[in-house]
This record gives C-alpha cells, sequence and structure tokens, in this order.
C-alpha cells in the first residue's frame, strides 16, 4: 500500500490550470524528487498536500484513509509536514524556541496542567527540551541553541527549519527547495543531511529543488513538472537523459548546464 498517493489531483486558479491530473505513488521510505522550471506547479503540489489550497479536482490518500480536504493541523499531527522555499522561522525567537514550538503537536497534557504546572506536564516539558536540543546536536545546531533565530546565516536557517519540522515526528518530510541560496559545498552536505535523517528517523522524503546535482545524487526516483502537466517520471539517469525535460528546462541542451 501507498503511504502517501495523489490521484488526478487538479489546482485551478480562475482559468489558469496550475496543476492538472498530477498522479502520485510514494511508497514508504523513498526519497523521491519533484523538479521543473519556474511555475511548473511544484510548490502547488505541496500546498495541495497539506492542504494550504484546496483542491479543484481529485484525491489524496494517506496511509490509505482519503485526507483530501483535511485541516492543515490535523494533517500535520497525522504525520506529513513541509519546509518552505520562503523560510518561515520565528525570527525573534532563539534556535531552541523554535523547534519547542513544533514539539508542542505531540503535548499530551491539557492546558489546565500547564496552567498550574502539574507533575506531567513539568515531565513532558523536560522530555519536550531534551528532544528539541537532541535535533538541535543531530543538525549541527546545538552551539546556537540561545541564539535568535534570525540572526543565524542562512544555511543555518535552512537546518533549524528542517529540526523544527522533525520535532513534530513526521512520516513524510516535504522539503521546498532545501539548498535554496546554499554554496556547492553545504549544498553536499545537506544531502549527507538529507540521507542521514531519513535513516535516523525513518522517514518518507518527497524534495522540490532546482540544484539538479543534489537531486540526481540522492534521489532514487524523479517527477517532472513543466506548465502543471507530468512530462516525465523514472530513475534520476533516465530523467538527466530525457528529451522533452531537456526542452523544458533548457529549449536543448545539457541540463546540467
Amino acid at each position: 500500500m501507498s503511504l502517501l498517493k495523489l490521484e488526478q489531483v487538479t489546482k485551478r486558479f480562475g482559468g489558469l490550470t496550475a496543476v492538472s491530473d498530477f498522479n502520485l505513488d510514494l511508497q514508504e521510505g523513498e526519497l523521491v524528487g519533484l523538479i521543473g522550471p519556474n511555475g511548473a506547479g511544484k510548490t502547488t503540489v505541496f500546498n495541495l498536500i497539506t492542504n494550504t489550497y484546496y483542491l479543484s479536482e481529485g484525491k489524496i490518500l494517506f496511509e490509505g484513509k482519503d485526507i483530501t480536504g483535511l485541516k492543515t493541523d490535523r494533517i500535520a499531527a497525522a504525520g506529513i509536514v513541509r519546509t518552505f522555499q520562503n523560510i518561515r522561522l520565528f525570527g525573534e525567537l532563539t534556535v531552541l524556541e523554535n523547534v519547542l514550538t513544533a514539539c508542542h503537536l505531540r503535548l499530551r497534557s491539557s492546558v489546565f496542567s500547564a496552567v498550574f504546572g502539574f507533575p506531567e506536564y513539568k515531565r513532558e516539558e523536560l522530555a519536550m527540551h531534551e528532544k528539541a536540543r537532541s535535533l538541535l546536536k543531530t543538525l549541527g545546531l546545538e552551539k546556537y541553541e540561545r541564539d535568535q533565530a534570525g540572526s543565524l546565516p542562512y544555511g543555518l536557517q535552512r537546518k533549524l527549519e528542517i529540526a523544527r519540522a522533525l520535532a513534530t515526528q513526521p512520516k513524510v518530510l516535504l522539503l521546498d527547495e532545501p539548498a535554496a541560496g546554499m554554496n556547492p559545498e553545504e549544498t553536499l552536505a545537506l544531502g549527507a543531511l538529507i540521507l542521514k535523517i531519513r535513516k535516523e528517523f525513518q522517514l518518507t522524503i518527497l524534495l522540490i529543488e532546482h540544484d539538479m546535482s543534489l537531486v540526481m545524487t540522492i534521489c532514487e526516483r524523479i517527477i517532472v513538472l513543466d506548465h502543471g502537466v507530468t512530462i516525465a517520471e523514472g530513475l534520476p539517469e533516465e530523467i538527466q537523459n530525457n528529451p522533452d525535460v531537456i526542452t523544458a528546462y533548457l529549449g536543448t541542451g545539457d541540463l546540467y548546464a
């Protein structure tokens, strides 16, 4: 059974069709790339999965259950979380506090217990701090825990956003251009980190990325969108040599040019 399945998903904005009859069959443990030129509809797919946008047509299934139209917070609670193309950290909060905000998604204690400082809440609060610090260590951010998130260099902010997503204990992680703004050395390290967290946290990952070297290196399968339509799907080497993909990106020539 597919972990995440999109069936003939379509999104229209007035007379514009941003995504048309998009299908996705994401198996548990996969790392799949979703690529395409600017404006191809990639981020729209993420917005549809998380119900930031309502579907015009189609259906979304998660673990065999129809989640079409489910509220965004319930989708996150079910185990689908995302990062954003434009970083959305709480810049005035510390690095640790940013991760703690996400930990609260799994908080079991009631507001009443929190207000009155009951023992069960205190135990959960201690566990949340330990978990948050452990995530920061995994992402190499432990020495910045007291720094304001907005003061971090761009590449570290990207890592913090991933740490915050992991704090929700996801099953599916949607990464929207995590290498944006990174230099080649940082991108190489990011690829290793993505593979590490997939294994350590038993994640299934759907990745949007413009850096083709990263996509071709870490993704096992790639889907290509152009003007909202899937034009190719296959192994990295198949996509790299697909004439339709090369034309969509460049008109002619080499995908890596």
